[in-house]
């Protein structure tokens, strides 16, 4: 008896082996790939009933191939796969559409235990869509009501029937409401993927492909998705060679993308032609916006079932979510009321609380930064708020904290509320400031690793940000974050640890120091808690980032220049010490003594800019000593550590790898501090003293700076 179809995602040829020989064995059918890419195609081609991906994968990654197949298919159940399991990932994985989370190493029982749970909740899903008429359909507008008519009347024959309508309203959904409620619901619904037959339609490979995929035994209902995204010149031959497959037996049902054009419309009458097929179009919602808020609200209780508390949407919520065009339709009505209810901390959801594409093309924005006659009284009352409060900024000097009191907000709101409104400072004429632009990078970027503690692997996410965000630090299934700074210091016994929360991130110095070297100010950074180790440099955080290209922003900052005096510790104490005092530029010299075979070394690093830094410090890795395994392993430290990627050093000597630099001891130290200090947020104007110190006399230094520069 077939069990269900699984499909398994990893880069690890001997997980997939040894998923695919279990699951074979328990009557399953399984298809194995070995990255996101290769994955989406094959669920393109044939849909699988549960997918088991592995977080950690070059390329598409898991939660990128969660999100992907969540987009194309809802139905699909997936399973995470990853090292770094935890209840507060594991919950927000199944906010974004994941049905379960394993951690490894994989219990072969409990892989077990989920699939069978994934795939019957595969099955319930089916059942519940019988003489459902689900979100897509969901409304009063006339437009609507016509779909529903037309739904009705297509379940009700065998005819060949062509969906047409614009990306995101539901083609595919009603395909299989249709079946659900038609003749053939007993059958079977076999959805095939263009793009996954064209190559094969020109070789030998087209008939075993096809047959795969809908066997000529098959009585049920074929449904033929992607034909546009054919070239021109193929899509009738191909089409031809498609219907000679498709039997009497079969009911055929097409979609097709299709934006009102002449050129659409054409194709429109050319293909139900050919085919011979009745023609339903599903009515874009910008032609339905009597719907839209029932929908929003529908979504919106769809979060709060997963665990969100109580929200709804303020008026000028309201207002933006009516004018606005959607271009995306359903699919983007629902990524955006789920992006802003997991943003909302509170009950409320406001404008700012909407992706940013949104809130740049409502009125809502525009208006607000006008001085002109208010359209609304919601128009106006965001004017008068704006105004408000950027008259209390500043009559407290843009104090944000005495601010925030004054006003009766907390200092998170105040700052969300200066973000929606851009409210900026207004300087004098006279003033002065030491400014650069801001920085973030050109596009996103993935690196992949083992931590250093953990052992296990893990990777980094790196995504630009807009002005003024900050460097963050994410889960990588959550919305929540860690700001890179000391107020969120968790630990710096080894390394520097955030937490905030149930955000953790580890092991943060090494990649602090190349954002500090490149002055990158606004930035995420998603993880699994632990960044990773890599060699135990920063050579590889340099290349990803220019990898990912340096852009300026227009925004300027201020670099923190150093105003008098700041130290932790006293001068000679073998305990630490760490000073930073006036300069012009920013330059770190430091003095470690250990005993043989690293001894006493000194060096002095001028920072001048990024090349610099990755010829003298980037190349630097850390250290540790053979009489510190047994500590750290008690500590849960080096449990499946990874100690080729440190410099490992006994009584007389290192004892795994050559040094890449003479002093290379020190060198580290330096990148240390380096990494440690833009826990400012800001690039440091000052000259740093530093004997025997670490990350505590690093933050500590880092506090007292931000006591009067924060």
């Amino acid at each position: 008896m077939d069990k269900g179809h699984v499909l398994i995602v990893d880069d690890e040829r001997e997980i997939l082996a040894s998923l695919e020989d279990v699951l074979l064995d328990e009557g399953y059918r399984v298809e194995r790939a070995e990255s996101g890419e290769i994955a989406l195609q094959l669920v393109r081609a044939e849909v699988p009933d549960v997918i088991l991906v592995d977080v950690w994968m070059p390329g598409i990654d898991g939660i990128k191939t969660l999100q992907a197949v969540k987009e194309s298919n809802a139905d699909i159940e997936v399973v995470l796969m990853s090292g770094h399991g935890n209840i507060e990932t594991a919950v927000a994985a199944t906010k974004l559409g994941a049905f379960n989370f394993i951690e490894k190493p994989l219990s072969i029982d409990a892989v077990l235990r989920i699939v069978a749970s994934a795939v019957q909740a595969r099955r319930d899903k089916e059942l519940r869509a019988n003489d459902v008429i689900d979100v897509m359909l969901d409304g009063a507008s006339k437009n609507i009501e016509r779909a529903r008519r037309a739904i009705r009347k297509a379940a009700r024959d065998l005819n060949p029937l062509l969906i047409a309508g614009e990306r995101g309203t539901g083609k595919r959904f009603i395909a299989r409401v249709v079946h659900k409620n038609g003749v053939k619901k007993e059958e079977g619904f076999r959805p095939v993927h263009c793009r996954s037959l064209f190559p094969a339609a020109e070789t030998s490979e087209w008939e075993n492909t096809l047959e795969r995929l809908v066997p000529e035994t098959f009585q049920g209902t074929v449904y033929l998705d992607g034909l546009e995204q054919l070239p021109l010149a193929e899509r009738e031959r191909f089409l031809v060679r498609f219907l000679e497959h498709i039997t009497d037996s079969m009911r055929l049902m097409v979609s097709l993308d299709h934006m009102g054009t002449p050129k659409d419309k054409a194709l429109v009458r050319t293909l139900s032609s050919k085919i011979g097929a009745d023609v339903m179009h599903l009515p874009p919602l910008r032609e339905r916006k009597e719907d839209i808020l029932p929908l929003a609200n529908r979504f919106l209780n769809e979060c709060v079932e997963v665990g969100r508390h109580e929200k709804e949407f303020s008026e000028d919520v309201i207002v933006v979510l009516e004018d606005y065009d959607w271009p995306g339709n359903i699919a983007e009505l629902k990524g955006a009321v789920t992006k802003a209810a997991f943003a909302s901390q509170g009950s409320e959801i406001r404008v700012d609380h909407l992706p940013y594409a949104i809130r740049e093309a409502s009125d809502f924005e525009v208006s607000a930064s006008r001085n002109d006659t208010p359209s609304n009284f919601n128009v106006a009352r965001t004017q008068w708020e704006r105004q408000y409060l950027a008259f209390h900024l500043e009559e407290h000097g843009w104090d944000i904290n005495k601010t925030a009191q004054a006003v009766g907000m907390t200092e998170p709101a105040l700052r969300r509320k200066i973000k929606a409104y851009n409210i900026e400072p207004v300087l004098p004429a006279s003033t002065t400031l030491r400014e650069t632009n801001q920085r973030s990078i050109s596009k996103s970027v993935v690196l992949y690793g083992r931590g250093l503690h953990s052992g296990l692997k893990t990777g980094l996410i790196i995504e630009p940000l807009p002005p003024g965000s900050g460097i963050q630090f994410g889960n990588l299934t959550s919305p929540d974050t860690v700001r890179a700074s000391a107020d969120f210091v968790d630990g710096t016994n080894h390394a520097t640890n955030l937490r905030n929360g149930a955000v953790t991130a580890r092991t943060i110095e090494h990649l602090m120091s190349a954002l500090h070297a490149y002055k990158i100010s606004n930035i995420l950074i998603k993880m699994s808690e632990e960044v990773p180790v890599m060699d135990g440099s920063a050579v590889e955080f340099c290349r990803l980032l220019e990898e990912a290209g340096i852009e300026d922003q227009r925004e300027k900052s201020e670099d923190l220049w150093v105003d008098k005096i700041y130290e932790v510790g006293e001068p000679n104490d073998e305990k630490g010490y760490v000073r930073i005092e006036p300069a012009d530029s920013f330059s770190v010299s430091y003095l470690i003594d250990y005993p043989k075979p690293i001894g006493k070394q000194t060096y002095l690093y001028e920072h001048k800019n990024a090349l610099g830094f990755q010829e003298e410090i980037a190349p630097a890795r850390t250290f540790g000593f053979v009489y510190e395994l047994e500590s750290l392993e008690k500590m849960g430290l080096a449990e499946g550590g990874r100690w080729d990627n440190v410099i490992l050093v006994d009584k007389a000597r290192v004892v795994n790898t050559q040094l890449r630099f003479p002093n290379e001891f020190v060198r580290h130290k330096i990148l240390d501090v380096i990494g440690d200090l833009y826990l400012t947020g800001r690039p440091i104007r000052g000259k740093v003293t530093a004997e025997r110190s670490g990350h505590r006399h690093n933050v500590a230094l880092v506090k007292k700076l931000m006591e009067v520069h924060g």
